[in-house]
């Protein structure tokens, strides 16, 4: 009766982190839409975004694109407003608590967070959209948040084709 318990409790996790919805095709098959669970500027709710708390950075089960240098990398494309290397990174940032607060501690550097999985990274991405949206409602002209972003990567491997080693102040 307890695993039977287990799995409506899980069951209905599921169900509250996506909400889907049925659609019918042309042919009459049945096809599942998947909406988000945090509109984009929205507070996201930690719960929803829980995830395995470890995953092996060494397997080959995941790709990941990465630039081949540097060089390569346009970080004004997702993650800051200008074209610059970061120059603080927070490998494994987890749900990133010290990359939203290193960004009010310092203003004037670029934080990264760098974190392997999908969800959590998403979380945090979200979490720096609605800090940023909150923060322009309380001051019209403030730039709070904007120097952090989050990356989804696998650091371990791929830390190399990112950054210039002299470009970073802290890490």
């Amino acid at each position: 009766k307890k695993e039977e318990e287990k799995d409506n409790n899980n069951d209905n996790t599921k169900k509250r982190s996506l909400s889907s919805t049925m659609t019918t095709t042309a042919s009459g098959e049945a096809e599942g839409v998947i909406t988000p669970i945090t509109a984009e500027g929205e507070m996201p709710q930690k719960r929803f975004y829980r995830t395995r708390a470890h995953c092996n950075p060494l397997s080959h089960n995941d790709t990941f694109e990465y630039p081949t240098h540097p060089k390569d990398m346009d970080w004004s494309v997702d993650h800051f407003l200008e074209n610059k290397q970061p120059t603080v990174l927070d490998i494994g940032c987890g749900f990133g608590g010290l990359t939203v607060k290193l960004s009010t501690l310092l203003p004037e550097e670029r934080i990264l967070g760098m974190e392997i999985r999908a969800k959590v990274t998403e979380y945090v991405r979200l979490r720096l959209v609605a800090l940023r949206k909150e923060s322009k409602k309380k001051n019209e002209t403030s730039t709070a948040y904007q120097n952090a972003s989050v990356m989804r990567t696998n650091s371990m491997k791929y830390l190399a084709q990112y950054c210039y080693p002299q470009s970073l102040s802290k890490v």
